[in-house]
């Protein structure tokens, strides 16, 4: 009985910790000041605790109205049976509608603010008047008078150099910060939507949907929502250098001591990276 409860509590807690890193961002890049005081590890394991804690009382009607019941075909099968009375289509519906709202809705419009917030961001920053420019001009104003000048100037114009690299590959990286963020939303409306729109057809008008929709159709629609557990993953680890630095580190068996300490400057593909000292 409890089967339905455990996988409604994962699905629950993997939705809310796309949501606590998407604030996470959020606040690394608008507010990196302020962020660095309260993003250490053991800020993200009391918020991992919180998530799972929260979801599992969310849920756990889930398992307090599961029963054993014998079905026409002499098979026994868990269903959901609410208490007995007036209100007991109403609490059902209320309940699946409390689901698509908590699990479907709001975690879409949390992330898609908080990540169209960054992606403003990063865009706006991409279009100021940058430090690439003026490092440009600087260089070609200095290239007429390198000739015949000390080995010191000719570092500088090394410097500016370096300078318009870095900045060229900024650009690149919070480009591809935008699109990850844009990628990461759309997955997770793709995947969830569906099950979560079935499942009110099924609380509102189950007979319509027991003719309308078999039991392939059913199958490959919760296919299509557990492909989110390895979907996410594979975008961060694509799409994202300092998670894939970060998940060798995670399982690199090394003796030596792994801790995580800020920038002194953002990063646009995360808040911190973690360093061997």
């Amino acid at each position: 009985m409890l089967y339905f409860c455990l996988t409604a509590v994962s699905v629950g807690a993997s939705c809310y910790t796309l949501v606590a890193i998407s604030l996470e961002r959020y606040f690394a890049i608008l507010h990196p000041l302020t962020s660095r005081r309260w993003q250490t590890l053991s800020h993200a394991r009391k918020m991992i605790l919180v998530i799972w804690l929260t979801t599992l009382l969310v849920m756990s009607p889930i398992a307090a109205f599961q029963q054993l019941l014998t079905l026409k075909n002499g098979k026994k099968a868990c269903r959901e049976i609410w208490p007995s009375g007036m209100s007991e289509i109403s609490l059902d519906k209320a309940y699946s509608v409390l689901l698509v709202l908590l699990l479907l809705l709001v975690p879409l419009l949390l992330m898609s603010i908080f990540y169209g917030i960054v992606a403003k961001k990063l865009w706006v920053d991409i279009g100021k008047p940058s430090n690439y420019e003026s490092s440009r001009k600087v260089q070609n104003g200095a290239c007429t008078k390198l000739r015949g000048r000390s080995s010191s100037q000719v570092g500088e114009r090394n410097i500016l150099v370096v300078r318009q690299v870095n900045f060229a590959k900024e650009l690149i990286n919070r480009k591809r910060v935008i699109r990850m963020l844009f990628v990461v939303v759309v997955q997770y409306f793709i995947c969830w939507s569906p099950v979560y729109v079935v499942n009110t057809w099924k609380t509102i008008d189950y007979p319509s949907l027991h003719d309308l929709m078999s039991t392939t159709t059913w199958s490959l629609i919760l296919l299509l929502a557990y492909t989110s557990s390895f979907v996410h993953p594979i975008t961060y680890c694509f799409m994202n250098k300092s998670f894939r630095r970060a998940f060798v580190r995670l399982f690199c068996c090394s003796p030596e001591e792994v801790k995580i300490i800020y920038r002194s400057k953002p990063s646009t593909s995360g808040t911190y990276v973690q360093e061997k000292y």
